[in-house]
């Protein structure tokens, strides 16, 4: 099945002009009142595009469907290893063997949130909307949103597939936020006397302690020298 950005005919990293011009042009194309082919396939076509373009438009909705189609990529690209796997395997075991072999893989694969979400609690994805305003829903959405992601990224990695993300504004400032809270408190230990000694002791006495520690001090005295010469 296509996916939004095949339907729109858009490259994935168009920028929200493009789309809006894709759009428009496939909507006066496939608009039911002045389409000369089957008027079914036009009204299925808009029902298609109306649905594309209502997520692709938001910033928001469109950030939540790329991290799916992403996760989704994954698993197929987990398939296809375990069926290069199945068939690399078929050459070193007996036909009994190989056949069970392949009826295991396939249970893991079939075993995947997205192919069997039943078994993963859907509970845990799905809350009743009806009544909440929009705030309360986007609010909603976006925690679901993270325990579908969290729980398919648990599933990958108990296949022993190793995930790679992408740098966000939001995991770099968490990471920032973890270096700074590291360095803090290690600046307030060094200043308690009994620790403050054995780390000094410890400098002296260990050779490459005493080699990294000079070279991250040197590092971050060039950074101070260059600020305070800009400024």
């Amino acid at each position: 099945m296509a996916n939004y950005y095949e339907i729109l005919e858009v490259n994935e990293k168009a920028s929200i002009e493009v789309i809006d011009k894709a759009y428009k042009a496939l909507a006066k194309k496939y608009h039911p009142d002045i389409y000369e082919g089957d008027k079914k396939d036009a009204e299925k076509k808009m029902q298609q595009l109306n649905e594309a373009y209502d997520v692709l438009s938001n910033e928001e909705k469109r950030k939540n469907y790329d991290t799916v189609l992403e996760r989704k990529r994954q698993l197929q690209r987990a398939k296809e290893e375990v069926s290069r796997s199945q068939n690399n395997t078929a050459h070193n075991i007996s036909n009994t063997g190989s056949s069970h072999v392949s009826n295991m893989q396939d249970e893991n694969i079939q075993d995947s949130p997205i192919n069997n979400p039943a078994k993963y609690d859907r509970d845990k994805f799905v809350v009743d909307t009806t009544y909440m305003d929009e705030k309360q829903k986007k609010k909603i959405q976006k925690k679901l949103q993270e325990r579908y992601i969290e729980a398919y990224d648990n599933y990958l990695r108990s296949r022993g597939y190793k995930l790679k993300y992408k740098w966000t504004l939001k995991r770099i400032g968490i990471t920032a936020l973890v270096i700074i809270s590291i360095i803090l408190l290690f600046t307030i230990l060094f200043f308690i006397p009994p620790i403050h000694n054995y780390l000094v002791n410890l400098y002296n006495t260990n050779v490459v302690l005493k080699f990294f520690v000079d070279i991250i001090i040197a590092f971050f005295s060039a950074i101070f020298s260059t600020i305070s010469q800009l400024f």
